[in-house]
């Protein structure tokens, strides 16, 4: 069985599963981040996939799986998963969790931009701001191609981004916000700060994670890079791609999309 996989730069986080899996935490092991509010968020991205993956039946594809937070809790479901990311280290933590579990599911080291895997698949998602990776509207377009190549008849393409506000966007790049605070097991609580400059021309806002402990204050810092993408851009990057918006939402229990929202949460079909 071959795969296609393409260069593409990966986001320090993607190199450190352990870190990463305290911010993004799998449900069950939510208890580490402080924040109410973030830890229901949590809890309903995975019933949101969940729901998506059992309704859509048949082959699921997983595009930046990551470190296996939604994969794995599908698959324990009987759902035939696949899941897929550039990150070796990550897809490497998502088997081991998966072999915890006692759940066969199938990891692939792939370029969300181009790839090619065996088969169609029913349902393909990208969860948790993962689209915004994708820095251009080539690599966009791209991977809509893909992810339209490998969908089955009546196959639905989902997918959440945050919704840009202004207010953020316009914030002092040089001064520091309190992303979230967790709890490390060797560190005791941590806390994420980040500052960010927001390109206009480019709709790309460049970001700067401080981790910081009381005895170790800033003991690692990541720079990373997410492209903004607008409602009504959206629509036309979407239609470009050959797809159809069905339904956006603007949280995970299914709220309508409107200004306010925070997310954007897109269930589309590939045009006929």
């Amino acid at each position: 069985m071959g795969y296609f996989i393409c260069a593409m730069q990966e986001c320090p986080l993607y190199s450190e599963p352990d870190l990463y899996d305290l911010l993004f935490s799998h449900p069950r092991d939510s208890a580490s981040v402080n924040d109410v509010v973030r830890r229901e968020k949590i809890i309903a991205s995975e019933r949101f996939y969940l729901d998506e993956a059992k309704q859509a039946g048949g082959h699921v594809l997983e595009l930046a799986c990551g470190s296996g937070r939604l994969t794995v809790p599908i698959a324990q479901t009987g759902v035939d998963i696949v899941g897929a990311d550039l990150s070796g280290s990550m897809l490497d933590a998502a088997q081991a969790k998966a072999s915890a579990a006692g759940v066969p599911v199938e990891f692939v080291q792939v370029d969300m931009r181009r790839f090619v895997l065996p088969g169609r698949f029913s349902d393909i998602f990208i969860a948790g701001n993962s689209l915004l990776h994708l820095l251009t509207i080539e690599d966009l377009t791209q991977c809509f191609a893909s992810v339209r190549h490998h969908l089955a008849p009546r196959g639905r393409f989902v997918f959440d981004i945050s919704n840009p506000d202004l207010r953020r966007l316009a914030r002092d790049p040089n001064q520091r916000y309190c992303v979230l605070q967790v709890n490390h097991p060797q560190r005791g609580e941590v806390t994420l700060e980040e500052t960010a400059e927001y390109d206009t021309v480019t709709q790309i806002r460049h970001i700067r994670w401080y981790f910081s402990a009381s005895t170790a204050p800033d003991f690692r810092v990541i720079d990373y890079h997410l492209r903004m993408i607008f409602p009504q851009e959206l629509l036309l990057l979407l239609e470009a791609g050959g797809f159809r918006l069905e339904t956006r939402y603007g949280e995970f229990p299914r709220e309508p999309f409107e200004s306010s929202s925070p997310r954007q949460i897109c269930i589309c079909c590939a045009k006929s």
